[in-house]
């Protein structure tokens, strides 16, 4: 702002001029001026381009939170038979009432991923009991879920 000041000082310095070496003196020094005012410009421009790039940057990653808000509503942490943590929600597909299990790991880094079951029984020794799997295809976590009734063959 200071440059723009002693700009417009030097204009009138050159208007009162009475010799042309007056004249050539302060026209140098507006010419200088006015190469300091367009770095200025120029420094001013750049940070107005930085500042936009931000706020395009904040604005994608707050439409980002709020597409997994919107995707992840009505989800809670539950725990399961096994013990484990996973966040759950019942829905209607068709006629029939089901819960969807999101991956607690994946849902942490607002990844919403859908825990798939692999059809397999597990046997947790620390509950001497057998569960189902799910798999996270996402983080390729293994959970184990609800009791299974599984009796290994004895021979």
């Amino acid at each position: 702002m200071a440059a723009i000041k002693e700009t417009a000082g030097l204009a009138k310095v050159i208007n009162d001029a009475k010799t042309d070496a007056e004249v050539k003196a302060a026209t140098i020094e507006l010419q200088s001026k006015l190469i300091t005012l367009q770095a200025e410009c120029f420094s001013l421009g750049d940070a107005v381009r930085f500042r936009e790039e931000e706020i395009m940057h904040l604005k994608a990653k707050i439409a980002e939170f709020e597409d997994f808000k919107r995707q992840t509503e009505g989800y809670v942490l539950n725990q399961l038979d096994s013990g484990s943590l996973v966040y759950s929600k019942k829905q209607t597909v068709g006629d029939a009432e089901i819960t969807v299990h999101l991956c607690p790991n994946c849902f942490a880094k607002n990844v919403v991923s859908i825990l798939q079951t692999t059809g397999e029984a597990t046997y947790d020794v620390h509950a001497k009991s057998y569960y189902f799997q799910s798999r996270c295809h996402n983080c390729d976590t293994l959970f184990s879920m609800s009791h299974s009734a599984y009796k290994p063959i004895a021979w």
